[in-house]
């Protein structure tokens, strides 16, 4: 559907046997039922993480839920007639609504989303390789687009995340406005440079281009080469801003791609009249309060999304645990600490990096998933770089040593085999579970600022 961005390190031997196999019998064994928090995350596919976090946002957008629940079998058709000749059936709706109703009625702690990545055309190995989210935005838009042409939801994503945006050239010497109008579903905004949300859009949509010297700009108006400046301003806001932040970049002397990875800050609420054309519309038309973050871990070849979004209709039940709230007496504490194993990480062992990663980890596994980039910012390089020419990729390294380490969790995480009997290990707490869809209210309602 569209090429692989990035090429996680977990790809080969250990993680993709596994994964390939709970792909194909992902229907089979009902998940557990949900947990205190009483909602439902989504099983990872094998490198999934990206679409599920942009599920996850949808499904915690109400415009968009219910706009996607009003859409009748008059409209889409029925699934079940899909292969019938002639039937008109409208599958990747009808699949984004059958997946968000198990998400939000059927009392599993995770969900699957292999029907939905079959209506996209998706094949096996698709699943596996991770994407870039803000493509995927794009694509799934496109073809919901596509797919509820002729119905009343034809118009949902122009109606929720339509904006434009002017583009001005004024000649300095006759003051001659050539103007073009450019659409956007998002916004992709500056990294490389900038501190920070609102300086990147000063930069974007107040700083002026100035076209002099060398670079003059030639004037319709005047038939001839003047200095001008070039500016841009966002001229229609929609109801929802999504912005993804430019991290991933190409080096051009080293020929390789990286990540920016210095500190960015943005604001729970943003003014973007500053931004904009010159207008009489109320203070309140400018103002988008944060609704969702998507963020990635990991560098440009590996990595994980998840995603903090504001519970608007709190569908779920935000609490602390029970045994949380009391707080724990000098003894237990330590009994606490002496229980913990004491690991002695050598440097230059695999196996002792790797076995110390588990033993810290409070529930003795750690996702597939995430394993490379946990031994990245251990060791402060990853393992192609620092292992893999001695031991082969890690997937084939842990199963050489699979005397050590042992697959628990329908084969989504590794653990230490001594541990692998024991409740903590083998029953990993929900949000662990459901390790693409880590939920919490820090964020806001109405029109969202998406980042990354």
């Amino acid at each position: 559907m569209f090429g692989n961005l990035f090429e996680e390190e977990e790809d080969e031997g250990f993680a993709s046997a596994s994964t390939k196999g709970r792909t194909a019998k992902g229907g089979e064994e009902p998940p557990p039922p949900r947990g205190r928090s009483n909602l439902c995350g989504i099983r990872n596919q094998g490198g999934t993480c990206y679409l599920n976090s942009l599920l996850q946002t949808l499904l915690f957008t109400p415009e968009f839920r219910e706009e996607l629940f009003s859409l009748g079998p008059e409209e889409l058709g029925f699934l079940e007639d899909k292969e019938k000749p002639g039937a008109k059936v409208r599958v990747i709706p009808l699949e984004l609504q059958k997946l968000f109703a198990r998400l939000l009625l059927v009392d599993h702690q995770s969900a699957y989303t292999t029907d939905l990545t079959h209506s996209f055309g998706w094949n096996s190995s698709q699943g596996t390789n991770q994407h870039d989210v803000q493509e995927l935005n794009r694509i799934l838009f496109s073809a919901l687009e596509h797919s509820l042409v002729g119905t009343s939801g034809s118009t949902l994503i122009q109606r929720l995340y339509h904006g434009t945006i002017v583009n001005s050239i004024v000649c300095k010497e006759c003051g001659n406005v050539s103007q073009r109008k450019e659409d956007f579903l998002d916004l992709t905004v500056c990294v490389c440079g900038v501190s920070s949300l609102e300086e990147a859009l000063w930069n974007m949509f107040v700083e002026e281009e100035l076209f002099e010297g060398n670079n003059l700009y030639r004037c319709a108006q005047c038939s001839r080469l003047v200095t001008a400046a070039k500016s841009a301003k966002l001229k229609q806001l929609p109801l929802f801003m999504t912005m993804s932040l430019l991290r991933f970049s190409f080096d051009f002397t080293k020929c390789e791609r990286y990540k920016e990875t210095g500190r960015y800050s943005f604001p729970l609420t943003i003014d973007l009249r500053p931004f904009c054309e010159q207008t009489d519309a109320e203070d309140s038309d400018f103002t988008y309060e944060l609704f969702s973050v998507i963020i990635h871990k990991g560098g440009c070849y590996g990595g994980h999304y998840h995603v903090y979004i504001k519970d608007i209709d709190e569908l779920g039940l935000w609490e602390p645990p029970e045994e949380d709230c009391k707080p724990k007496t000098q003894k237990k504490i330590k009994e606490e600490v002496k229980e913990l194993p004491e690991q002695k990480l050598q440097e230059d062992d695999p196996l002792s990096i790797i076995t110390a990663i588990i033993a810290q980890e409070s529930s003795k596994s750690v996702l597939l998933d995430q394993l490379g980039q946990k031994l990245m910012n251990k060791t402060g390089s990853s393992w192609n770089k620092r292992f893999r020419k001695h031991y082969g990729p890690i997937g084939k390294f842990l199963q050489s040593h699979n005397d050590v380490f042992i697959l628990i969790s329908n084969g989504t995480r590794v653990a230490l085999k001594s541990n692998s009997l024991s409740p903590v290990a083998d029953a990993p707490a929900p949000s662990e579970q459901t390790v693409n869809s880590d939920l919490h209210s820090e964020a806001n309602q109405k029109p969202k600022p998406k980042i990354e």
